[in-house]
């Protein structure tokens, strides 16, 4: 199976989304490039309660008004959103583990992340800022 290279061009643009998201208050507990070997592709998986209700579509729509203005190599495709209370985050966490291997998943400093073999982490599970 061929298994794609997640370019410093992606990881770059993912902290600036990442940035925009954050000066907007859209509160995001976790940001995390995965391989998926599914679809054998980079998602970019962004962890927020806004995904919680009364589903994904509010996230996404913020998201997708976020990355206007932006030139961005992602696109909303390469975006999935988790509530932090659901099942698939669950899954994904167990997921994480496994990849991680023991190894811390939060990044040591707020610039720069944690590499893996098939993830980057910007952000692990932190509290969501308040709102304004």
């Amino acid at each position: 199976m061929y298994k794609t290279v997640l370019v410093r061009q992606l990881i770059e643009d993912g902290a600036r989304l990442l940035q925009r998201l954050d000066e907007r208050g859209i509160p995001v507990r976790a940001a995390v490039w995965f391989s998926d070997p599914e679809q054998s592709a980079w998602k970019f998986v962004l962890v927020t309660s806004v995904a919680s209700n009364p589903g994904p579509l509010e996230a996404y729509m913020q998201i997708q008004h976020a990355m206007s203005g932006l030139d961005l190599s992602i696109l909303l495709d390469d975006i999935v959103v988790m509530a932090p209370n659901s099942r698939k985050f669950e899954q994904f966490k167990r997921t994480m583990e496994g990849v991680a291997k023991g190894a811390a998943l939060r990044p040591g400093g707020s610039s720069e992340g944690v590499a893996f073999d098939d993830a980057y982490v910007y952000r692990w599970l932190e509290n969501e800022p308040a709102r304004p």
